[in-house]
């Protein structure tokens, strides 16, 4: 294990977590969390870690993917979910299939910036720290779209049922992570 970085026994994914990915030590499978506080390796695999978030509030992975499917039609595969969370909306984009053992999980609201499509996709964090994915921008592009219609779905649902008392759910801030405004533009 890297003598930098903490060694953990388990994570919950929570409004912090920015990405999940494999950390191999090895033949072992373990996880690599980057959060809003830092860096961790974990003992366990990332999809036992998204499926023991997903407990949490009575909530478990299947009722996770299909309700995503249930939305995004039953032959989608890589569906974006959203993990139960008190205070906000907390969708997890996989990058490959979940089950995989490559997959990375990208939280919607860790990215900043998606790099340009003449590039290698990279994906900027809330706190500028860049992260390569080994995926295609097509690909990424698809999967992040899915995650903000879902975020939209999710968010319409709440306000349907939010009593007239209460305030209503903020809406996902408009950005283009594709165009950011600190970068020029080829028209």
């Amino acid at each position: 294990m890297t003598k930098d970085i903490p060694v953990l026994d388990s994570y919950r994914i929570n409004l912090d977590t920015y990405l999940i990915a494999p950390y191999k030590e090895g033949e072992k499978i373990y996880s690599y969390i980057y959060d809003k506080n830092g860096e961790y390796i974990v003992k366990r695999k990332p999809f036992y870690i998204i499926r023991k978030s997903c407990d949490l509030f009575g909530y478990n992975y299947n009722a996770a993917i299909r309700f995503s499917k249930d939305f995004f039609g039953k032959d989608k595969h890589k569906v974006p979910i959203n993990l139960p969370n008190e205070k906000a909306t907390n969708i997890m984009i996989p990058i490959y299939s979940p089950s995989s053992p490559n997959n990375i999980w990208i939280a919607l609201h860790g990215i900043s910036i998606i790099s340009d499509p003449k590039l290698p996709t990279e994906i900027t964090l809330p706190d500028g720290k860049e992260h390569p994915l080994p995926v295609s921008f097509t690909s990424f592009q698809t999967q992040y779209l899915r995650a903000i219609e879902l975020y939209k779905h999710i968010f319409n649902l709440k306000r349907e049922i939010q009593p007239e008392n209460e305030p209503k759910p903020k809406p996902l801030n408009s950005i283009n992570p594709f165009f950011p405004l600190n970068q020029d533009q080829d028209d």
